[in-house]
């Protein structure tokens, strides 16, 4: 019996030791590509480039620059389709292409144009593609993106995350988009989407050898810049960073921001805020005559950090007035977002989605024309509260300080 129960043990796990290795991969045999760049011929066809991870590069040295060798490679291949021209890479590509660690791409303005469905079919359908790669989109070339390095990283796709990581937290511009947060949106019954602009600013000359590294300064900059709208798959215009803003706060995105506003009394000098608690509400509400209007309700508080104004903070009267000044700058900044986004016939508020939620009979004979002709014409009524929670160590500006003192002489 003892020896009818072990032959069956080993029967039982022969196969665990024959299964264990069956898709083993070498590392030496994997080109691993931390981001990707989609463009398109003037004939129509996909080119797609891979910034290729150099190890030997990115040793644990520090920096690449004491190997003399650039971190990445960046090549391009063309296909008629999406994964066609993926394939097309065994044909200059001694090692297969690895797409686990791959965290970005970038889209061209002439592919995003053309329509992106064939690039969210490829992530979302395959395996070795994650869905959940940080997306953008760029006014020229995605692979001249690709092939400038950033001094203060090794992996210059990594450090794009990081980029759009940091402006998330602490500038409130933009916000992170994943390939799968673009699909969900286009998908949704909206069907549009904004996603983070990036681009070169400075010299035209890219930073692309490792002797740039050597630099206290480099010309051209990698740059989160505009906002790229999409409607259905395909890009239809750009926001600026302004009009971004304004509708981060009109949906209530804003995380942590600083805030530059004008004194009470007119004077040019500006003064900044930080807010950290920012709440939104929007309150579709059926006129009258049939139509509709979309209520805005926005409050914000944050911690004043520099202040130039006359008035006194210790004052109630003075204070108040400082805090209807900063409303006023969101306000316009939140209407200078909605009608942009209204003069590209694009949703990107999510006024569409309060109203199909709170109103879903009614959103049924709207949505066809939505995006088209009612949301252009849409009504808003913004109402915006800000709350100064803390005023700093001083109750009064530098300058008023130093007139009060001379006065006294």
């Amino acid at each position: 019996m003892r020896r009818l129960a072990a032959l069956a043990l080993l029967l039982a796990l022969l196969p665990l030791g024959a299964a264990g290795c069956w898709d083993r991969q070498e590392l030496n045999e994997l080109g691993i590509i931390s981001a990707t760049g989609v463009d398109v011929t003037e004939s129509g066809r996909w080119k797609l480039s891979y910034q290729l991870v150099i190890p030997s590069a990115i040793s644990a040295q520090g920096s690449y620059v004491g190997t003399g060798h650039a971190p990445v490679n960046v090549f391009t291949t063309e296909g008629d389709s999406f994964r066609g021209a993926v394939s097309k890479a065994t044909q200059e590509m001694s090692r297969r292409l690895y797409f686990a660690h791959n965290q970005v791409v970038i889209v061209g303005e002439a592919a995003a144009r053309k329509g992106i469905a064939e690039l969210i079919e490829a992530y979302m359908r395959n395996g070795d593609s994650r869905e959940t790669v940080m997306m953008f989109v760029t006014e020229g070339s995605a692979r001249l993106v690709l092939e400038q390095l950033l001094p203060m990283e090794k992996i210059s796709g990594a450090g794009i995350v990081r980029l759009i990581t940091q402006e998330e937290k602490q500038g409130g511009n933009f916000r992170q988009m994943t390939v799968f947060d673009v699909a969900q949106e286009l998908l949704s019954p909206i069907r549009t989407t904004g996603v983070p602009g990036i681009g070169l600013s400075g010299s035209d000359e890219p930073v692309d050898t490792v002797d740039a590294a050597k630099m206290t300064h480099t010309g051209a900059k990698v740059r989160l810049q505009k906002l790229g709208v999409f409607k259905e798959d395909r890009l239809v215009g750009w926001l600026s960073t302004h009009e971004t803003r304004g509708l981060m706060w009109v949906k209530g995105k804003e995380r942590e921001t600083t805030v530059s506003f004008g004194c009470p009394d007119a004077r040019l000098k500006r003064n900044s805020i930080r807010l950290k608690q920012v709440r939104t509400q929007v309150i579709p509400t059926r006129k009258p005559d049939g139509g509709w209007l979309m209520r805005v309700k926005a409050e914000a508080a944050g911690t004043l950090l520099e202040y130039n104004c006359k008035g006194a903070l210790d004052k109630p009267a003075d204070l108040l007035e400082l805090e209807l000044r900063i409303a006023q700058e969101l306000k316009s900044d939140m209407e200078d977002g909605i009608k942009a986004s209204q003069r590209l016939g694009t949703d990107l508020t999510g006024f569409g989605n309060e109203l199909r939620l709170r109103y879903p009979k009614e959103w049924k004979a709207l949505e066809q024309e939505w995006n088209d002709r009612l949301f252009p014409q849409l009504e808003t009524q913004l109402d915006v509260a800000v709350s100064i929670v803390r005023t700093g160590r001083s109750n009064g500006s530098y300058e008023q300080a130093a007139e009060d003192s001379r006065g006294k002489e």
